[in-house]
């Protein structure tokens, strides 16, 4: 008897399977903070509107697999948007669900292999990123390059281990599962987790089937498997991720996992459901043809996703339960609910009004994560305080683009001056955000050259700090409660805020000229000082605004009244 063996060079395809994990992380990064740049906002409204409801989530997520023909790489890219701050996790859910429809194309049509055109595509990019001086377009370059970089890892990853396949060992537990369909269950898991692709099981499984060599039964319990193994590939992107996106990565395994298991129970009748259509469509072959395989791939999707729709709710509370923020800026949903617009502008400035409340907790939280990050490096408050000026100028689109609507109601004097007031205030909170974030940057600088803050400095800082805290927590209850003595509070304490800076900026210049501080530190702990004043200037805003009457500023907003 004559064995057949395969000589695996097994150091080979310990390094190529964990470079391509490396490459695939990278371009999972690099794509993600490069559509966050170049996106801005316009990427967010145009995915808000195209999945703000898990219906359009799921059209959206069979029309991107089905082009991609990856429900793996639509994983990746939808965990890439969340961590980037682009996708909320509810428009991520309806996304995932499509994907598992749209990967049932590849067995139904001729997959396009993205794999092999990685090069190319990171030859794209990168010329994009070398050879051209603008900006948007090297963005652009870097978005392209991380996505072929991610495709080049995964197929770096894959072309390593496909090999396994060809074992003998293998392709015996493919034609051992009609006896034992749990096996088949556990076989498709394990071999789509190995090689990251759902499809490439499918296919072989189509294969064999077609020679007679899987049974039915086995072949289905084999596809349930698969999609539970390629949820794997959402769980290495979710690595080092924020916790959105190992919620999104949960999410995914949940439903995948509940829809196989729920299946399985119902193996018998579901695996005869099959048969009855296959017989019905294919004829007398439908035992050897690869499309009864196709059949069962896309009634398990297509009935999953169904089954599970009705639950998402359930699941998103169970995730959130499961994978807590661990200190993650967490922020209350405000419906800004257009009806009420139209029905009812008083009460809808009162819902914005709920909103702006939010991007004042928002603001609290950047500027303590901002504080603690000025004193001792530790990357988690860095990217905490990212997080939150993500969110701030998310709120202040959203709020802004509700508050015109608003306006472009008929509205009375006293609720145009309130609104106009709302106006200013949120411009006041994202340009407070802006400039923790220019600490947060002066700070990471300083952290990464290694200078340690003079204690002279450090002791006027702390108190700076002290006083903005108070100011600014003070100014967010002076608006929430329209409290005009803590606004007169506030009011007051501007001038101790800019006395302060004077103070500090004139002692720093005594450092100098005592050369007890280098000239390097001279222009970051200026900056640091007049960003902070803004900070004070930006309170006093709001609290003005609560002390009169009357909307002060000198813009003036138009309503359709107006007009």
């Amino acid at each position: 008897m004559q064995i057949l063996t395969l000589a695996i060079d097994w150091e080979i395809t310990i390094f190529k399977v964990l470079g391509g994990m490396g490459l695939f992380l990278y371009g999972m990064d690099l794509l993600g903070k490069s559509l966050k740049r170049l996106a801005g906002s316009k990427l967010k409204i145009i995915l808000e509107k195209t999945t703000n409801t898990p219906l359009k989530g799921i059209l959206v997520g069979i029309l991107i697999t089905g082009l991609l023909q990856s429900s793996s790489a639509v994983s990746v890219l939808v965990i890439g948007l969340v961590r980037a701050g682009l996708m909320t996790l509810p428009q991520a859910i309806g996304v995932i669900f499509g994907a598992n429809i749209g990967t049932t194309i590849t067995s139904v049509l001729i997959g396009l292999d993205i794999g092999k055109y990685a090069l190319i595509i990171v030859f794209v990019g990168s010329a994009l990123v070398f050879f051209i001086q603008k900006k948007k377009i090297q963005e652009l370059g870097k978005a392209i390059l991380g996505f072929g970089l991610l495709f080049f890892g995964l197929e770096t990853m894959g072309d390593s281990l496909k090999t396994l396949i060809e074992l003998p060992v293998i392709q015996n537990l493919f034609a051992s599962v009609g006896e034992y369909p749990i096996l088949g269950l556990f076989t498709g898991l394990g071999v789509t987790a190995i090689i990251q692709s759902s499809s490439a099981t499918v296919g072989l499984l189509q294969q064999l089937y077609a020679t007679g060599g899987v049974p039915l039964i086995g072949g289905v319990a084999i596809i349930f498997g698969c999609n539970i193994g390629t949820t794997v590939t959402a769980v290495i992107a979710s690595i080092g991720a924020p916790v959105a996106a190992k919620r999104t990565a949960a999410i995914h395994i949940l439903f995948n996992t509940i829809g196989a298991i729920i299946f399985m129970i119902f193996l018998t009748p579901f695996t005869g459901l099959i048969q009855w259509l296959a017989e019905l469509i294919y004829g007398a072959d439908w035992a050897t043809n690869r499309m009864t395989i196709s059949l069962a791939h896309v009634l398990f999707n297509v009935g999953n996703v169904f089954l599970m729709y009705w639950f998402i709710k359930q699941m998103t509370w169970l995730v959130i339960k499961a994978i807590p923020s661990r200190g993650e800026i967490q922020v209350d949903e405000v419906i800004l609910d257009n009806a009420l617009v139209k029905e009812s502008p008083v009460l809808a400035l009162a819902n914005a009004k709920l909103a702006i409340t939010n991007m004042g907790n928002v603001c609290k939280a950047m500027f303590e994560y901002t504080f603690d990050y000025s004193f001792e490096r530790n990357d988690k408050n860095l990217e905490m305080g990212r997080q939150c000026e993500e969110l701030l100028d998310t709120i202040d689109s959203k709020v802004h683009n509700y508050l015109v609507k608003i306006g472009a109601c008929e509205i009375d004097e006293p609720q145009i001056q309130e609104l106009a007031k709302d106006i200013d205030t949120i411009s006041d909170l994202e340009r407070i955000g802006d400039h923790l974030d220019n600490l947060l940057d002066f700070f990471e600088e300083r952290h990464e050259q290694k200078m340690e803050l003079h204690p002279e400095a450090k002791a006027e800082l702390t108190e700076l700090y002290d006083t903005l805290r108070k100011t600014l927590y003070e100014s967010m209850t002076a608006y929430q409660d329209q409290n005009k003595l803590i606004a007169t509070e506030v009011n007051v304490r501007e001038e101790v805020i800019d006395r302060l800076v004077k103070r500090n900026r004139k002692n720093h210049i005594g450092r100098i000229n005592d050369q007890t501080c280098s000239e390097t530190e001279a222009g970051y702990y200026v900056d640091i000082l007049s960003n902070m004043e803004r900070i004070g200037d930006h309170c006093n805003n709001i609290v003005l605004n609560v002390l009169s009457e009357f909307y002060t500023h000198d813009e003036t907003f138009i309503t359709k009244k107006d007009r």
